[in-house]
């Protein structure tokens, strides 16, 4: 059992874990314990994740695990900078998701209930889909389902999850960490950041820049970026923070609501996400027609 040394300061973290500065060993270390709902599994999560991307200069090292009390005791970054380029934090993405993702637990992609769901919101609102997109969207669902889930993908790769001190960028919080398809995260810098308090909106030269930082280290096909971008899209729980998640139609929730997370709305970020989609005209051009209509129809009810 690991024994905390003192003095300690308490760091910002989420309410499923107690985040402190310690001297461990004579030295600046941070101690993290996870709490609350599944702290066993998320700990367990975020050690197999820590461990496999260890000595890449990407993580935190750990120095001590006490799986009695889910408790990690990791290296202290210093931290001299804010936040990172947007090539500097894809280029370091692209190296997490290099690895490989031994003994993590598969990520859960979208499934035919989220776009149901969607689907029943844009009925509602007066934008029904057509068949040809309904085709569209059973499409995009085989070819999510059919990626190869062979990378060590963070689950939040949030600016707020990411330090970044003098030896480069390093990612912490990894209690969401799975094996899946890393261009589900690329995706984020088109999508606006669907997991993150703060849902980023980049320029179109941010992401192209941003986007060849992470092809220049993983020279892969991305034909299927905009399937992930789609995906994202049609999960509701997507509108909401992760404690929140998984309780109610958030699309349902939306027509009579509209929540504030972050400096933006729920409705705010779903009308992003359909306006991105809404440009996928090749090669989902029913899918971008019934987006595009469907952020209409929300901005209006919005000014009502």
């Amino acid at each position: 059992m690991v024994s905390l040394p003192f003095p300690r300061r308490r760091l910002y973290s989420s309410p499923g874990s107690r985040v402190r500065r310690i001297r461990f060993h004579g030295t600046r270390a941070v101690a993290k314990q996870l709490i609350g709902a599944h702290a066993g599994a998320r700990f367990r999560r975020e050690l197999t994740a820590l461990t496999a991307a260890a000595g890449r200069d990407l993580v935190p090292a750990v120095l001590k695990a006490d799986s009695q009390r889910n408790l990690l005791i990791m290296e202290y970054v210093d931290v001299t900078d804010g936040m990172p380029p947007w090539p500097e934090w894809a280029e370091a993405l692209a190296r997490l998701h290099a690895v490989p993702p031994a003994g993590l637990p598969g990520v859960t992609g979208p499934s035919a209930t989220d776009l149901d769901a969607f689907l029943r919101l844009c009925h509602t609102l007066g934008a029904p889909a057509d068949r040809a997109a309904e085709a569209e969207f059973g499409q995009v669902l085989d070819v999510l389902a059919a990626e190869p889930a062979e990378n060590l993908v963070h689950g939040d790769p949030c600016l707020g999850n990411v330090l970044v001190g003098a030896a480069g960028v390093r990612f912490v919080d990894f209690e969401q960490a799975g094996a899946g398809c890393g261009l589900a995260e690329l995706a984020y810098l088109r999508i606006g950041f669907p997991t993150c308090g703060v849902p980023y909106r980049l320029t179109e030269t941010e992401i192209a820049e941003a986007e060849a930082a992470y092809l220049g280290v993983r020279g892969i096909r991305t034909d299927t970026l905009r399937e992930h971008c789609v995906g994202w899209l049609i999960r509701g729980d997507m509108l909401v923070q992760r404690r929140l998640r998984g309780q109610r139609d958030q699309f349902a929730r939306l027509l009579t609501e509209d929540w504030s997370w972050g400096p933006e709305t729920a409705r705010q970020r779903l009308v992003h996400r359909l306006r991105v989609v809404a440009g996928f005209t090749d090669p989902l051009p029913a899918i971008a027609a019934l987006c595009g209509k469907t952020a209409d129809r929300i901005e209006a009810i919005t000014s009502d």
